[in-house]
């Protein structure tokens, strides 16, 4: 199982026709969306600059950790899908070959229209590909730059679009045509018009719909695909005015809720391939926790060694990974591993907890909630109290244990696991006003103190966490450079 997103990108709204399909075909899967509004059209556009163009958006959504990207333009497709397919480690699919393919299987008399913008058509893209499956196809080009700016200006349901699509297409018709290659993303939002125009024998092919039974199958072959059960996340970007955007998709995507697509710049993104430095992948570690104290104790191990500390408050869109282990290194390691997974980056995790022998080692992994979920310290200690009511004091041993595994994004029997404990008897009365948790009620016989009474410097001098850190703190550095 694979969580990361799939990313889009388009000169516009029109991959959300893409996007679409996406939802609909597979629903578990999480997205991020870029439309490149502010500089649209690419239809008119030299390749060399459509190239630029798509890298700067490839380069922004790459820092999203995306585990597929699908170039949702026709004309960034024709300009750049394989120099961008050559270079990046994660599959990339454009959208003309699967509209090729499906064009070929439609038509019968042999003869496919194929409208697009002027960049597409120019580029011999379709009829390269379409040739390349049957060499004596009949083929008919006609660029139709208008039917983008119809879209993105929100008047693809005005008369104004009756009338410009009616006029565009008029070379296409009584040419025996019968099958259509709507080849913009774009397009397939005028469908209803186009059809009326071309006449119902004619098969529109939409492209980008096509293209999404591409990413289906490369998800189940590469193993990527996300078969979870949490609420998948759609994230979507624009370099426009996200208030168009958001007009646009609610209204193509059928949303019930508010998209609030996000501006985004992105023209600092490099107009070209970036070998990932080391510096970004293996000098970062990302603590899995939002925990501010938490990540201050990690940040004073990893960042004198150089390593750059993040957090999950870092990766707002990531989705949360649910403790379901019986133990507390199946819940560090499940956390380590989907995270690191996820953000294909170094993760460390933890799981921690109180374990009472008169009570067969609870609370245990359910220290957190032994009193149930949404209850308080005071709620577990009273329960802990009360489970200990009979027992005598001699009998009260206890040890708080933590296990931290630290987790790249490869197989878990590579993962870097310790451990730290610390044992202690459970007090019938609290002492000490320092701690948090159980503390109050954690006497250290060997200090005749509780954690409670002990100061932040002396508890983490014999703390299970101080322990377990310093256990790591021996054998990270020689771990993260055998396993870069």
């Amino acid at each position: 199982m694979n969580k990361q997103p799939i990313g889009f990108i388009d000169s516009g709204v029109g991959g959300l026709t893409v996007v679409k399909e996406a939802l609909h075909q597979l629903p578990a899967e999480n997205t991020i969306y870029l439309g490149d509004q502010a500089r649209l059209p690419y239809g008119p556009r030299p390749a060399e600059q459509v190239q630029a163009f798509t890298w700067q958006m490839v380069n922004f959504l790459l820092t999203k950790h995306i585990k597929m990207l699908v170039i949702a333009c026709n004309t960034a497709t024709a300009a750049a899908l394989p120099l961008i397919k050559a270079r990046l480690k994660i599959p990339v699919i454009g959208v003309i070959k699967p509209g090729s393919r499906a064009a070929l299987k439609a038509t019968q008399t042999g003869h496919i229209g194929i409208i697009a913008t002027e960049g597409t058509v120019k580029s011999g893209a379709y009829p390269k590909a379409l040739r390349a499956k049957a060499p004596n196809i009949r083929l008919t080009s006609l660029a139709a730059p208008k039917f983008v700016s119809l879209v993105e200006s929100n008047e693809a349901h005005s008369p104004i679009a009756k009338r410009v699509v009616a006029d565009t297409l008029q070379p296409l018709l009584h040419q025996d045509i019968d099958t259509l290659v709507l080849g913009c993303t774009h397009y397939p939002i005028l469908r209803p018009i186009i059809q009326n125009v071309m006449g119902e024998d004619v098969t529109l092919i939409d492209s980008g719909a096509e293209t999404v039974n591409d990413v289906s199958m490369l998800l189940d072959y590469f193993d990527l695909a996300n078969d979870g059960s949490e609420v998948p996340t759609h994230t979507y970007y624009t370099t426009g005015a996200p208030s168009m955007f958001d007009e646009l998709g609610e209204s193509w995507l059928e949303l019930k809720k508010p998209m609030h697509a996000q501006h985004v710049d992105i023209d600092t993104q490099p107009t070209h391939f970036v070998e990932p430095t080391s510096e970004a992948t293996d000098k970062t570690i990302v603590i899995a926790s939002k925990n501010p104290g938490k990540i201050k104790e990690f940040k004073a191990m990893f960042e004198p060694a150089g390593v750059t500390v993040k957090s999950l408050a870092d990766f707002p869109t990531v989705p949360t990974v649910d403790e379901t282990g019986t133990t507390f290194e199946a819940n560090a390691r499940q956390k380590a591993d989907q995270y690191a997974q996820d953000l294909n980056l170094p993760v460390l995790a933890d799981d921690s907890g109180l374990m009472v022998d008169a009570l067969d080692g609870q609370p245990g992994i359910r220290s957190a909630r032994y009193a149930g979920d949404g209850h308080n310290d005071a709620a577990n200690n009273a329960k802990l109290l009360a489970a200990l009511a009979d027992v005598p004091e001699e009998a009260r041993t206890a040890t708080f244990h933590t296990t931290l595994v630290l987790a790249k994004p490869n197989p878990p029997e590579a993962d870097l696991v310790v451990h730290g404990d610390l044992s202690g008897r459970i007090t019938a009365i609290p002492r000490g006003t320092d701690g948090f948790g159980y503390d109050p009620f954690f006497l250290v016989p060997a200090l005749d103190k509780t954690l409670a009474e002990l100061t932040a410097d002396e508890k983490n001098e014999i703390s299970h966490r101080g322990n377990a850190m310093r256990a790591l703190e021996k054998v990270w550095q020689a771990w993260l450079e055998e396993n870069v």
